[in-house]
């Protein structure tokens, strides 16, 4: 018996009919996935809130903060203008108006941060936060419905500059 194991035919044999047995499997897996009745296309219909997203896929512009505070002047531009798949941002810096001695990042946001309440903007709070006492207000996002805005400036480094994250208040997905 061990003769016939070791013979060469005996293994040219075991070896066509592998092979044969994976063709036919192939073959026969093929001929399925073939014969398989193909799905529908999803029919998608217009979404209503589309139009009103491709709206507002701009970046908002500087002038939806209104006037700046006494002393101080926003400045932005195109380059300024951060876009992603959902949304586009304006980065706005905060600078002293001509004349005017610079203020510190954290001053000038604070600056514009009470310009803006005071021009009846809304404050969201972080998570967790039950009242504006409870958080900085360089951590909060001022909106006004339409626009929000956030401070983006970085205060640890030196000589930071006050900048402001400028968005669309997209109302929620429903």
């Amino acid at each position: 018996m061990m003769e016939f194991l070791r013979s060469r035919r005996f293994k040219i044999a075991l070896a066509s009919v592998v092979v044969v047995g994976l063709v036919v499997s192939g073959a026969l897996g093929l001929f399925q996935a073939l014969r398989a009745p193909t799905p529908p296309a999803p029919v998608q219909t217009p979404d209503p809130g589309a139009a009103q997203n491709q709206e507002r896929s701009e970046a908002p512009d500087v002038d939806a903060l209104g006037d700046p505070p006494e002393g101080l002047s926003y400045v932005s531009g195109d380059a300024d203008v951060r876009c992603s798949i959902a949304e586009c941002v304006r980065l706005v810096r905060v600078v002293a108006a001509e004349g005017e001695q610079a203020p510190g990042s954290e001053e000038a946001i604070a600056s514009v941060y009470d310009h803006l309440l005071g021009a009846d903007w809304g404050q969201l709070l972080p998570e967790g936060a039950q009242s504006p006492g409870d958080v900085p207000l360089g951590d909060t996002i001022l909106t006004d419905g339409d626009v929000m805005v956030t401070d983006s400036s970085e205060h640890d480094a030196r000589d930071a500059t006050a900048l402001l994250m400028l968005g669309n208040a997209n109302p929620p997905a429903s």
